[in-house]
């Protein structure tokens, strides 16, 4: 018998593989890409910006503190310092106080990180895992893109008959079997002698 093998793994499997990847990608690298780049400055400069009244938006935390220029482009960082008038020169410089600067991001930009990209990734990786099941499969015309297809293998049977001389010994039971065969095939020889076709043939052996 010819073996044919099926694919080890369902298409199923592999698209699987992809969507692990998209959502290990949304929760960790997604998040990181959004955020605003953060610039460190010292605490000098931080003054210099208050001077100036450059300041837009303030966050003071308990070991550091976070702002943005007045057009809000900018995200800076700078160390917490003793400045029991640092609230008063900050709202004396027109700044305003919030606890999420620099967590948000543009519309656009959040959907092209959390839709268009992850959408572009499967896609890929999808392409990349079908033409791969397509190979282990041999070729395009195989069966193996049912998806929860049974992994069993299929046996095609051999084409070759036998024949009486592969058979060994009997040699009566052959000839009875030959004559039956040969009744079949010419029955007005065997009626014109007043033959009749007979009910069968007993076999025994194992």
């Amino acid at each position: 018998m010819k073996e044919v093998k099926s694919p080890k793994k369902p298409l199923l499997y592999y698209y699987g593989i992809v969507l692990l990847i998209l959502a290990v990608f949304n929760i960790f690298v997604a998040p990181l890409l959004s955020s605003q780049q953060t610039k460190e400055v010292d605490y000098g400069t931080f003054m210099s910006m208050i001077d100036e009244k450059n300041i837009g938006t303030v966050e003071i935390g308990d070991s550091q503190i976070v702002f943005t220029d007045k057009d809000n482009k900018n995200l800076y960082e700078t160390g917490v310092m003793n400045d029991p008038d640092l609230a008063q020169r900050l709202h004396d410089a027109g700044a305003t106080f919030s606890s999420d600067v620099g967590r948000t991001t543009s519309p656009l930009m959040s959907v092209l990180l959390t839709v268009i990209l992850p959408l572009v990734i499967f896609i890929l990786l999808g392409y990349y895992m079908s033409k791969k099941l397509m190979e282990q499969a041999g070729g395009k015309n195989s069966l193996a893109f049912g998806m929860g297809k049974s992994n069993a293998k299929v046996y095609v049977p051999s084409t070759a008959g036998i024949r009486f001389s592969d058979v060994a010994g009997e040699d009566e039971a052959k000839e009875n079997l030959q004559e039956i065969v040969d009744y079949l095939h010419n029955p007005q020889k065997y009626k014109e002698i007043g033959a009749s076709m007979p009910k069968g043939v007993l076999l025994v052996g194992p």
